[in-house]
């Protein structure tokens, strides 16, 4: 139940992150609609009153999309039962909506207002590309805070490692695959904030103190969002371990949980918070005095308003006119690698590993062998085969009593089959081999010099469990 609540809260982040990426679109902003430059009076007249109710028709039918589509999440049909097919969907939901279903109403009402541009000869402000005035240059350097500090996350992802390696086991590579993914992300948080901080600084006004102002407050702002958001990700990847590792008790999992879902959510929105927080700052300094204001007409460099090329920039980032954050100058040799090649890289190696995480969920079953010589009783279920011998075991009894299990530290947790390592209120640690599904009778042994409590097992054949037992019950008699 905790795993369906994580991943439709997973799925309602991604709803709200879409919803508030269109809905930033919605309004003229200065004297631009929908990443388009446009004469003051073009932007309070009717075309785009026309455009704004096209866009609002195309964003609800997107909503609607989405909501009828993650029905299957919060209340999975018989299909969505199965974990791969679950984890599998919502994944491709994900990618869908987040690549396509939250672009597509916007490039369509950019390329109309383009087009519209071009019929009436529409032209504002200076031909060419405004950066910063000298002064704001000058400064640049004491903008955002150091790349320095991004060694506290790279240190936590480092301690994280070592206690891979040190608990590394077959049953535990997943581990270690994702804290080296997670070790890389922080490292592209690293990259990417250090390109930011780097790129050309943009002019606002006239006035070089405004410029100073707002230019070093949005590259701070980003700089510590970027720090926030990596030290998260590796104090959350470090409490999941220690938990699952038995470092920490799991007394207090769900709050853990439930806690690093509002987080998530949090960091999520931070990207929201910086833009209107930079809206309002400049609001408030151009009502200060009466500065005038500098328009760049630049938008041939814009592609559906989304992608940024310009070869005249040098500049890797640049603010993006759409939704929030930064994008990259695709011109660029590094721009054209983080924004046109990493992310097929990245999605296709996630889809690699699912995959291969995926799989033993798929084809692991477990078989029981029972021998007169050591081991006496082994179980394959590869990556999570078992051996133990007949004084291993302190007392055995065969029962149909509901288990739950708190948590699966590691292997596999679906309705049809449990197989790995959980902990149970009950049972403590325990080593499982369950099919609840097909046999709801299952032999509970009870553990000496090892580091489980109890071995839970049974098979899908109801008479072979009985046998298993009993053969087992006579010999540690």
């Amino acid at each position: 139940m905790l795993f369906r609540v994580i991943m439709a809260s997973c799925v309602f982040i991604v709803f709200i992150t879409i919803y508030a990426t269109l809905h930033s679109a919605y309004k003229p902003s200065k004297n631009m609609f929908m990443a388009v430059t446009l004469p003051s009076q073009v932007l309070e007249g009717e075309f785009v009153k026309s455009i704004q109710k096209e866009f609002k028709s195309l964003c609800n039918k997107i909503y609607l999309a989405m909501i009828l589509t993650a029905i299957p999440v919060i209340f999975p049909f018989w299909i969505f039962e199965n974990t791969t097919v679950y984890i599998l969907y919502i994944m491709v939901w994900s990618l869908f909506f987040s690549y396509y279903g939250s672009t597509v109403p916007f490039k369509k009402m950019n390329r109309k207002v383009k087009a519209e541009k071009r019929k009436n000869q529409w032209f504002v402000g200076e031909k060419k590309v405004v950066y910063c005035d000298t002064k704001t240059t000058l400064l640049k350097s004491s903008m955002p805070i150091s790349d320095k500090y991004f060694l506290i996350p790279l240190l936590i992802n480092i301690l994280v490692l070592v206690i891979c390696f040190k608990n590394f086991s077959s049953e535990n590579i997943a581990f270690l695959i994702i804290s080296v993914l997670n070790f890389a992300f922080v490292m592209f948080l690293f990259y990417t904030a250090k390109g930011s901080n780097k790129s050309k600084l943009k002019t606002y006004s006239t006035d070089s103190e405004v410029n100073l102002i707002l230019n070093k407050a949005e590259k701070r702002m980003f700089s510590i969002y970027f720090l926030i958001n990596a030290i998260f990700e590796s104090i959350t990847l470090l409490v999941m371990y220690l938990v699952l590792l038995d470092y920490i008790d799991i007394k207090f999992f769900d709050v853990i949980m439930i806690s690093i879902v509002i987080l998530s959510f949090t960091i999520a929105m931070g990207f929201v918070y910086i833009k209107r927080k930079m809206s309002s700052l400049e609001e408030e300094l151009m009502e200060k005095k009466n500065y005038e204001e500098i328009i760049v007409d630049d938008d041939d460099y814009w592609i559906d308003g989304i992608y940024y090329y310009n070869p005249n920039d040098t500049s890797t980032t640049v603010s993006s006119r759409f939704g929030y954050g930064m994008t990259y100058n695709l011109a660029t040799k590094h721009g054209n690698f983080m924004g046109k090649k990493l992310d097929k890289i990245v999605l296709i190696a996630t889809f690699v590993i699912i995959v291969i995480l995926m799989v033993p969920i798929e084809f692991a079953n477990s078989k029981i062998t029972l021998s007169a010589t050591e081991p006496n009783i082994s179980i394959s279920a590869f990556p999570y085969s078992y051996e133990l011998n007949y004084e291993d075991i302190e007392s055995i009894t065969i029962t149909d009593e509901p288990i739950s299990f708190r948590l699966r530290t590691n292997g596999i947790g679906t309705d049809e089959k449990l197989i790995g390592n959980f902990k149970s209120d009950k049972y403590g640690k325990c080593r499982v081999y369950l099919y609840p599904k097909d046999n709801s009778e299952y032999i509970v042994a009870k553990l000496k010099n090892s580091k489980f409590d109890y071995l839970i097992y049974n098979t899908k054949d109801k008479a072979y469990t009985q046998k298993a037992y009993t053969k087992i019950l006579n010999n540690i008699k």
